[in-house]
């Protein structure tokens, strides 16, 4: 699988490297966790949540758990070392990328779209929408409606039970008709479920991006991260981590009644000119209070100003496009280097 990292060839590139590499040898489900996805689907909501908020309230995690600062760190040392590296500026010298992205759990979340559609419209946004292809009745009027709008549509695993990547042969068979459901609607965007992951059984999907992977989140069934602030080529599609917390996490698992890490960590994306990718849910936003949480953040970031904020399709034909144009600049460079000597 080729990959292509945010920097040229270089030290800042061995520390993505080293952090990639790391999340995709740990992306696998405990003993226990198999056992809960086997136990998951006769479980009531209620009991489900319980057991979430529990576990994430009893993790040893970091009052800054959302910030990836051991990247950070690594990758400041590194750009020391070799100060010319350096992402590819974002269009129109904007300070970071914006993106919105929504997974749809269920039929109730999905009833619940044009509620958060309205709001993200108003304030002069768009997102995409992440639908689960066998598990709920999909409204084709309401995609069509959607897409009309300027929303996008992408698929959402294949039925949301947690076993997607159960095995590989289990995946395979799946991926049929996770492909099947792409091209159903016109979609070219992918994110599993419970952001699990496995980056090279991935490649049998046919998409132009992925979003399965995080920055940095202790609290997914398969914790870790890679670390990044920005996409990178992983073989036929690129990979945009989320890089904001999840809104389950926030308000299920730890109980948050506002935006305040949402900020905190949005204002760390800009200092660092990355991408600042946010994974919400209907099914989480269901009430007006929450509503009200997420209406606040995006006035604040329309307030800001200074972003680039595209659907998650366009930063990534954008990002590969930038990529492999570095990417063959640096080899041509490098040729030239090599026979000068």
């Amino acid at each position: 699988m080729e990959t292509i990292f945010p920097f040229p060839a270089g030290p800042a590139a061995d520390v993505c490297r080293e952090f990639l590499e790391r999340d995709m040898r740990g992306a696998r489900l405990s003993t226990s966790f198999r056992a809960y996805y086997l136990l998951r689907g006769l479980m009531p909501l209620r009991v489900r949540q319980f057991l979430q908020g529990k576990r994430n309230r009893g993790l040893a995690a970091t009052p800054d758990w959302y910030l990836p600062q051991e990247f950070c760190d690594r990758l400041a040392v590194a750009l020391q070392q070799s100060p010319a590296e350096a992402p590819p500026a974002w269009p129109d010298r904007r300070e970071f990328a914006f993106v919105l992205t929504h997974d749809v759990e269920t039929v109730e979340g999905l009833n619940q779209a044009m509620a958060l559609a309205d709001i993200e419209e108003e304030l002069g946004f768009r997102s995409s929408w992440n639908l689960v292809p066998h598990k709920y009745p999909i409204d084709m009027g309401l995609i069509s409606e959607l897409r009309r709008r300027g929303f996008e549509i992408g698929v959402h695993g294949y039925n949301h039970d947690g076993k997607l990547f159960w095995s590989e042969s289990t995946f395979r068979r799946r991926a049929r008709a996770i492909n099947a459901a792409l091209d159903r609607f016109e979609a070219v965007g992918f994110r599993a479920p419970m952001a699990h992951r496995n980056l090279h059984w991935m490649q049998r999907l046919n998409i132009e991006y992925d979003s399965s992977c995080f920055d940095v989140d202790p609290y997914q069934a398969m914790p870790g991260g890679i670390g990044s602030l920005w996409p990178v080529v992983t073989g036929r599609f690129v990979e945009l981590p989320y890089t904001l917390p999840q809104d389950h996490s926030l308000f299920i698992g730890l109980g948050e009644t506002s935006d305040r890490i949402w900020e905190h960590k949005l204002a760390w994306i800009r200092r660092h000119s990355g991408m600042a990718l946010m994974l919400t849910h209907p099914d989480y936003l269901e009430t007006p209070a929450r509503r009200a949480v997420y209406r606040n953040f995006l006035s604040q970031v329309r307030d800001v100003g200074g972003y680039w904020h595209a659907l998650p399709r366009d930063l990534a034909r954008w990002w590969r496009s930038a990529m492999e144009r570095d990417h063959a600049a640096n080899a041509s460079a490098r040729t030239m280097q090599t026979v000068a000597m």
